[in-house]
């Protein structure tokens, strides 16, 4: 493998491995979400059960539905977090030959030799190895094979971001036009806006918090969609390579059963 060829798949790989991370953060976060919203509503509904004696269905379907939502934030979580912990393992072995101490070589001091051996003597050699062609196919292969044993929960994980994606844009344009609806309410002639929704004023905290939750859901769920899209880009290719690793396989076993 040529010195360019060797860095343009680096970089590949380094970007699969950051789309990767993204991926699973983002199924944490909305795990961890689930679980929260879930705990929340079996805490609401059994202190509503607790102030009234003959408590109706709702109640009961309300703490269910937690309930639900709690299991599978939780088993979320932990299928997640098994994933990321693969990929982290790839992550770090990947930095820890490509990191500003790789490739770097120290001279240690020259070890005798014997006299009349006819041998010089051998400088030794201590540092970091290089990301050889070797050491960066070997890290493609785990992260393929890491894939390939996990590609059903990989999937869902992927679909999960971008719906959870979808629903955190929704929430952020109607907290933006929850925002932008306050603003118009309270709006007084000859004021800029931002001098009227002062943070002294009820309006002004109603507005902050609106365009606070606006950014940040916003943000979420741009970065949800945009690292499920680059996954699903790479997934791709893996897909391809583990394709035609099954075709190879394949072809060898047939060359070997006709020897």
């Amino acid at each position: 493998m040529t010195e360019n060829l060797r860095e343009s798949v680096s970089e590949t790989f380094a970007a699969e491995l950051r789309s990767f991370f993204a991926l699973c953060i983002m199924n944490l976060v909305f795990g961890a979400l689930a679980l929260a919203f879930g705990m929340q509503f079996i805490l609401t509904a059994l202190l509503a059960m607790a102030g009234e004696e003959n408590f109706g269905l709702f109640l009961f379907l309300k703490a269910l539905a937690g309930w639900a939502a709690a299991v599978i934030g939780l088993r979320w979580i932990l299928s997640s977090a098994r994933i990321l912990r693969g990929v982290g393992k790839i992550r770090r072995d990947y930095r820890a030959l490509e990191g500003p101490g790789a490739g770097a070589v120290k001279a240690a001091p020259e070890r005798p030799v014997p006299e009349g051996t006819g041998k010089e003597p051998v400088s030794g050699v201590s540092g970091a190895a290089p990301l050889t062609g070797d050491a960066l196919t070997g890290l493609i292969i785990g992260m393929m094979a890491h894939y390939r044993e996990n590609w059903k929960t990989i999937w869902r994980m992927n679909l999960l971001s971008i719906v959870g994606g979808c629903i955190f844009l929704a929430l952020g344009m109607l907290n933006l036009i929850q925002g932008i609806s306050a603003l118009a309410s309270g709006s007084v002639p000859g004021y800029p806006l931002f001098v009227q929704a002062g943070l002294t004023s009820g309006i002004g905290r109603s507005v902050l918090l609106s365009f606070l939750a606006a950014g940040l859901n916003l943000a979420i769920g741009l970065v949800s969609l945009l690292s499920s899209t680059w996954f699903r880009r790479f997934s791709r290719a893996w897909e391809l390579r583990l394709i035609e690793a099954a075709h190879s396989e394949e072809t060898l076993r047939k060359s070997m059963e006709q020897g």
